[in-house]
């Protein structure tokens, strides 16, 4: 699919809105996505990778590519979810270069698979670039492993990227961030921020920020974290009725909600709003929730 987004007349300052979801169609396939954002145009996209059971495949081998292009001062909002079966072995891979003064913002909840790689390499190439990206890994005994790559080349280029995964039983949940600082990025800003919880079980959760900074004059920070749910959090909802199933949804709703919101906080377009209201997000938490054996063990 190739897609060329320009501003409709007298309205280019109104979001051009797309929605792309995809089904496979075969047991092996290598879709591909290119999308060119021309200069001045605001986009929001909601990408959606999902299939019912009752489809006819037993398992699918996807290797997915998409390019996407961003000319000056094009600002993009894209909320990608990418949900395979169980027993799936998907790849999806991501090239995004941003011109001078363009924005990009990429909020990304995936779900785990036998085999799932999630891969994103983001190029700031002009003066005032930016780049948020945000991943919610929600995962239940399979596996994961998100990868953000981002450079920027040019001054005053701004990049967030911040992960939030949630496992539970023997999952197997893998962040990976690099950022790298080119010499001449004067002015540059950098933030990572990685956070694991373990729900129940024994998840194995691994956290990679990683900068590599080649200018001087920049702003750069990074961390992980790794731990519990808050105690304080889950007392103070027991104390408002909740039994403990509902006051955890409540919490790692709130948690999630939070992390989207901070990247894809755009006025008036209700993207993420209209799909929180479908209630995939609600959903898909409530299918974390542990067993009583994992309750025990975790």
């Amino acid at each position: 699919l190739r897609l060329r987004v320009a501003a409709t007349p007298g309205h280019e300052r109104e979001p051009v809105c797309l929605e792309l979801h995809h089904q496979p169609g075969a047991a092996a396939e290598a879709p591909l996505l290119v999308l060119d954002v021309e200069a001045g145009v605001q986009c929001v996209l909601i990408e959606t990778h999902e299939r019912p059971a009752a489809d006819g495949l037993s398992a699918v081998a996807q290797n997915l590519h998409a390019h996407i292009r961003l000319a000056r001062g094009a600002r993009l909002q894209h909320l990608r979810v990418a949900a395979p079966l169980a027993d799936d072995r998907v790849a999806h891979h991501l090239q995004v270069h941003v011109a001078a003064g363009a924005a990009y913002a990429q909020a990304l909840v995936a779900t785990g698979a036998s085999y799932h790689l999630q891969r994103s390499h983001i190029t700031l190439q002009g003066a005032g670039a930016s780049a948020r990206q945000a991943a919610l890994l929600l995962l239940a005994d399979r596996k994961l492993d998100q990868q953000t790559y981002t450079d920027l080349q040019a001054a005053q280029a701004v990049s967030q990227v911040e992960t939030l995964a949630l496992a539970q039983g023997r999952a197997h949940a893998v962040a990976n961030a690099y950022t790298r600082i080119a010499p001449g990025s004067d002015g540059a800003d950098v933030r990572q921020r990685l956070a694991g919880v373990p729900l129940a079980g024994q998840p194995r959760l691994i956290l990679r920020p990683h900068l590599e900074i080649l200018h001087d004059n920049v702003q750069a920070a990074h961390g992980a974290t790794w731990g519990a749910l808050p105690e304080d959090a889950l007392f103070y909802a027991r104390q408002r009725g909740l039994d403990d199933a509902a006051a955890r949804a409540l919490i790692i709703e709130g948690m999630a909600q939070a992390l989207l919101d901070r990247c894809l906080e755009v006025e008036g377009d209700g993207m993420l709003e209209q799909w929180l209201q479908s209630g995939w997000l609600a959903g898909a938490i409530a299918r974390l929730q542990p067993t009583a054996e994992e309750a025990h063990h975790g």
